[in-house]
């Protein structure tokens, strides 16, 4: 059994296709087991019966006692600190860039303003969703919606 597999988190196994009253089949599974509990299962109960198991004793021993010493929570707290690394590295100079440039200001009351429907105080900079080289286009009336899908009733003409 591989250390990389997660030897912690059960999992449950068909076990049969019995039928439904009206013929359809439905899937019966098994008790959630670790995948280590499986095969240790199996090889108990073989021992038992007089056979001579399926799983050599010293790789029985040597599984056991990796399960009783692994904690679960391990490989999830090395995987996050792995994954934290490169952010970690990078910090200081992320810091270093802030101090040098100051916060990304100019566009930080736009987008609330856009959200809430309102126009920014400060118009003297162009929207971050705009080109620089043109100027921002008119708002066009909407189109007239025919009658036949309106839910108004029809207007005389005058």
């Amino acid at each position: 059994m591989s250390v990389k597999a997660n030897p912690f988190t059960p999992s449950k196994r068909p076990v049969g296709r019995p039928g439904t009253r009206d013929g359809r089949p439905r899937r019966v599974h098994d008790r959630p087991m670790t995948p280590w509990r499986r095969p240790a299962r199996s090889d108990g109960q073989d021992r038992a019966a007089g056979g001579p198991g399926y799983i050599p004793a010293e790789r029985r021993e040597r599984t056991e006692r990796l399960t009783a010493e692994t904690n679960p929570a391990e490989p999830v707290r090395r995987t996050h600190a792995i994954q934290d690394q490169p952010e970690t590295m990078a910090a200081p100079r992320t810091h270093r860039l802030e101090r040098k440039l100051g916060p990304d200001t100019p566009y930080s009351n736009r987008t609330p303003a856009r959200i809430a429907g309102t126009r920014p105080e400060d118009n003297n900079e162009t929207p971050a969703d705009t080109d620089q080289d043109s100027a921002p286009t008119p708002r066009k009336a909407p189109l007239p919606v025919p009658h036949s899908l309106s839910n108004e009733a029809p207007r005389e003409a005058f």
